[in-house]
């Protein structure tokens, strides 16, 4: 997965919609799969700023993101859902959140009687 990182601020890009977007920490940064698609919207970016006098390049980055797979419904843990499709799953900056996460959900649903248990898988 490639990201999109702003190095005047060290901040990455995430999409909000069709015209806006922001600067966020990369565990919540909007993942492309393939360079050139990542390549393409940093320059867009670029050029938009360019412009107004504003000296910020954009550099695009490979990562590792991690995300929840759910062993019961083979979804995907999300944050409204542990049965949502990989595309929405929630992203995980490293492999540790992750499996906290896994951890903490399993122990918090089995308080109220619930089995769940999630592998941490890698994107």
């Amino acid at each position: 997965m490639y990201v999109i990182k702003n190095t005047a601020n060290g901040r990455y890009y995430r999409k909000l919609g069709a015209e806006t977007h922001q600067y966020v920490g990369i565990e919540n940064a909007t993942p492309f799969s393939k360079w050139k698609k990542a390549k393409q919207k940093a320059d867009i970016l670029h050029a938009a700023i360019s412009p107004i006098g504003e000296q910020i390049n954009f550099e695009v980055k490979q990562h590792k993101f991690y995300v929840l797979k759910n062993q019961n419904d083979k979804g995907y843990m999300n944050q409204v859902s542990w049965n949502a499709p990989k595309e929405e799953a929630q992203l995980f900056d490293t492999e540790e959140d992750a499996t906290r996460e896994a951890i903490n959900l399993a122990t918090a649903m089995a308080r109220v009687g619930v089995e769940l248990s999630f592998k941490v898988e890698e994107l």
